[in-house]
Formats: structure tokens, sequence, C-alpha cells
């Protein structure tokens, strides 16, 4: 059972767009945005639900952040803070498990497809190669429609999405390392990668 109560018309306007939303059971429960705070988390998860623990960013480098529920991996999220002290503002928010009950409101989750995701956006799009610390990560919307949909009015807060190849699929030399790739490139779209890694970012 999911702890907590359904998402209010405070707690949206709470938050600013993008948010991760939980779907348990079709219908959104709670809400996770930059504006989320270690005490809130503990009020709405319980105490027992919600860790401190070092987790990981990114080239091997760590953070000292708060788990939500750590040992349930379809509710597990993660969040780094701006201050580590005070803990009420993150600066990164990021799930990585497949499934996953935390999804973006559009449904964009760990497991979308990029066909889907090329369907969302209304065009192809771009990403860097695999293989490598930043493989898979969506460079640019390419003016679609996520471009806007992943983005506060603001600017400040944006949803990031890196993909991978599915498991059990060989990706082609073509598609490794640092370079640029259209969602559309037809080895690209054969091996159809999959999210892995859905993340809000508010930058300091």
């Amino acid at each position: 059972m999911v702890v907590g109560t359904p998402i209010a018309s405070a707690q949206v306007a709470a938050q600013q767009s993008p948010y991760l939303v939980m779907r348990d059971g079709g219908k959104a429960s709670m809400m996770l945005g930059v504006t989320t705070s270690e005490k809130s988390l503990i009020g709405r998860f319980g105490a027992k639900n919600v860790k401190r623990q070092t987790v990981p960013v990114v080239e091997s480098e760590t953070a000292d952040g708060t788990v939500i529920y750590p040992d349930d991996a379809k509710r597990r999220a993660t969040l780094i803070w701006k201050n580590a002290k005070k803990r009420d503002v993150a600066e990164t928010i990021y799930i990585t498990d497949q499934p996953s009950l935390w999804k973006l409101p559009n449904d964009i989750t760990v497991g979308t497809t990029l066909a889907e995701l090329e369907k969302m956006n209304g065009k192809p799009f771009k990403l860097s190669g695999f293989d490598w610390d930043y493989g898979g990560n969506v460079l640019s919307w390419n003016g679609g429609k996520l471009e806007s949909a992943l983005k506060s009015k603001s600017g400040k807060i944006s949803a990031t999405l890196q993909l991978v190849p599915p498991t059990g699929k060989n990706c082609p030399e073509e598609l490794l390392g640092d370079r640029e790739i259209l969602s559309s490139k037809a080895s690209m779209k054969k091996l159809n990668p999959v999210v892995g890694t859905v993340s809000i970012l508010a930058p300091k």
C-alpha cells in the first residue's frame, strides 16, 4: 500500500512543473518536485521509508542524498539537495528502476521506448551515443513537443532522460561513444532503446 494521500490542489500548486507523480492502480497519489523537502517526505511516506544515503551521481561521483522506499524498487526515488544541511530544496530527483510507479505527468517513465518518445515529441530528437558516462542522454528535442513539456516556464527546472539499450540486445558500434545521433537513424530505431533514468534538474 502506498503511504500518503491523493494529490490535492495545494500540493500541485506548490510544485513547479516538471515533477514526478506516483501512479498506483492508475491513480496519481503523490508528487515529487524540487520544492519537496525532506521533512515533507517523512510526513508523507513515514520515517521508516525515507533514508539518508550516499547516492551515485555521474562519473563515479557520489552525494549525500535522501532515498524514498530504498528497499522497494517500484516506489524508490532519490533526491540530492542544494543544501545538504537544510534539505529543503532538491537539486536533482531521479528514478532508475523498472518498473517504477513514478512517472512524469505525461506518463514518461523508466522503460518508455524511443519509439514512444518520438511519437510524443512529434518528430525525431537527438541523443548521445551509448557506453560512456553520458551515454544515451537526450541532447535536444529538436523543437518538438517535449521541448517545452519537460521544462518549467522559467526554464530553470527541466526533466532529462537517459536511454539504454534493451536488455539482451547488442548495440552496433555506430551507436557507441561520444557522438550526437538522431532518433530516426535506422540502426537506432531498430535498437529502440528505453528510458533508463528520469531526472528532474534544478541546477544551483
